[in-house]
């Protein structure tokens, strides 16, 4: 199983320096966090990642659909979504690293799990602004459960992320959450990562 229930989803657009609040975090008890910059290119991708990974080497370092720069900055697992190549060819081409896949739905999530993901990303369980902007309704903690019940992988809850809505999403199943504007603008990291703790039962 996972040893970590808070994912962290990082997007610089939401502090002053990414690297700089995941070396923060990490040391306030942050287990793992994914880097998910999609804008940027190869180059300035592989820089903060690297970056990231030199500054918090104890937090498990998750980069979002890049194997390549997954393995050369020796982060420890790839993040997928739900139209990306198998987990099964990760695991064949970089046996050493984790692998979880991000899916919408139950028919996503059964998908994830036989091509050999780690570990699943549901959401929006919650509604979330941007995921209302493209259409994508909040698919509740009904759905959560009903995937947590289903797969023998651990459940990752995502989507207009609290500590108390973490709770819930553990009370329905999930493994932990994913989150990512609640704790990035957090006025204190180490108090919002306490109550994470609290609420999860562990980080």
């Amino acid at each position: 199983m996972l040893d970590f229930r808070l994912y962290a989803i990082g997007n610089r657009a939401l502090v002053p320096d990414l690297t700089e609040f995941v070396r923060e975090a990490a040391r306030a008890g942050l287990r793992a966090f994914q880097l998910r910059e999609k804008d940027l290119s190869g180059k300035p991708l592989f820089e903060l990642a690297k970056n990231i990974r030199h500054a918090a080497p104890n937090c498990k370092l998750f980069v979002n659909d890049r194997a390549d720069i997954s393995i050369a900055v020796e982060a420890d697992g790839i993040q997928l979504p739900e139209t990306s190549w198998p987990a099964s060819r990760i695991h064949q081409t970089f046996p050493k690293l984790l692998c979880g896949v991000s899916v919408h739905s139950q028919h996503g999530a059964m998908a994830a799990e036989e091509n050999g993901a780690d570990f699943i990303v549901f959401g929006p369980v919650f509604g979330t602004p941007s995921k209302l902007n493209i259409g994508m309704e909040a698919r509740g903690l009904g759905a959560l459960s009903k995937i947590a019940r289903s797969t023998k992988i651990p459940v990752l809850g995502i989507g207009g992320m609290t500590p108390d809505r973490g709770r819930q999403c553990r009370d329905h199943g999930a493994w932990g959450v994913a989150t990512m504007s609640d704790l990035l603008t957090a006025p204190t990291i180490s108090e919002q990562l306490g109550a994470y703790e609290e609420a999860l039962g562990g980080l």
